[in-house]
């Protein structure tokens, strides 16, 4: 990376009140992924597994996320990869959840880079649309847990 270029990230932190464990198991369970993110998420929680979403866009198009886990901290930190079926081949993003307890609450962190891969006509616009995505889930997973 050059000197002076930032990197182009989408970071939220997110501070509920749950234990550290429910908000894996919020993250990893298929049926708790379904409570706040989406029917049929899917992120199994070991090296190599796969993530899946199914989703439509606004003109009620089909579209699908998926990606394989990377790297598996229990309780701790689940990193994937991330690309859509529209995107070019080598498009490739990366997620990391990070969970870290914090007194009687928990803070979780979402890292999600990789968005250079994208071509530059278009990244501006996709990463705009999953800041807004990002939030929408981040603030139902927050309505959820603290229930």
């Amino acid at each position: 990376m050059k000197p002076g270029i930032k990197k182009e990230v989408i970071e939220i932190k997110l501070s509920v009140k749950a234990t550290v464990g429910e908000v894996w198991h919020a993250l990893t369970d298929k049926d708790e992924l379904e409570n706040w993110w989406g029917e049929g998420v899917t992120i199994e929680p070991k090296v190599g597994g796969v993530f899946r979403e199914k989703w439509e866009d606004d003109e009620g198009k089909k579209q699908l996320a998926s990606g394989k886990v990377t790297a598996v901290k229990k309780q701790k930190e689940i990193s994937f990869t991330w690309s859509e079926k529209d995107w070019p081949k080598d498009a490739v993003t990366q997620c990391t959840f990070t969970i870290e307890a914090d007194g009687p609450k928990t803070i979780l962190h979402l890292l999600h880079a990789g968005w250079e891969t994208l071509p530059e006509a278009k990244r501006a616009k996709i990463m705009k649309d999953f800041k807004v995505g990002w939030g929408y889930h981040f603030d139902e997973l927050k309505e959820y847990l603290n229930f």
